[in-house]
């Protein structure tokens, strides 16, 4: 399965990183792309949440692979016969993270969707990534 991504370094330790990131309630106060998010429960295997994108469509997803402080996944219908897998993942590295947000299109016509946008949607993970590095490196303990 190909997956799209982007990485960067940030100054920010991974648990100051993974304060922000994992609390999807939240992620509207500093991620442009996204106008409001909810789950009512922890980040975890399993939970569902709702979210509305900056250009006001709305998903249902569901959580996945949430390894605490480091990963998760969030998986959401697609276009038609696919699934959009996003992965963001904190590694630590020296005094600071690298972050990284990949997403891989899966389904029937995962492959032809994959192939005609998931570099564009790659694009748009910097500026997110950008957002989440400077709120994490601005947080006091």
């Amino acid at each position: 399965m190909k997956t799209y991504g982007v990485s960067r370094s940030t100054s920010a330790l991974p648990g100051r990183v993974w304060r922000v990131w994992s609390d999807p309630n939240n992620w509207s106060r500093w991620n442009s792309g996204i106008r409001d998010a909810h789950v009512d429960e922890p980040l975890a295997d399993g939970v569902q949440g709702r979210m509305t994108t900056d250009r006001g469509s709305t998903h249902d997803v569901m959580f996945h692979d949430v390894s605490d402080g480091r990963s998760f996944s969030m998986s959401m219908a697609g276009p038609p016969l696919s699934t959009f897998t996003f992965t963001c993942e904190i590694r630590p590295d020296g005094v600071g993270s690298v972050i990284s947000q990949r997403v891989a299109i899966t389904g029937p016509l995962g492959a032809l969707f994959g192939a005609m946008m998931g570099e564009e949607m790659a694009k748009h993970f910097m500026p997110v990534l950008d957002d989440l590095a400077r709120t994490a490196e601005s947080q006091t303990v």
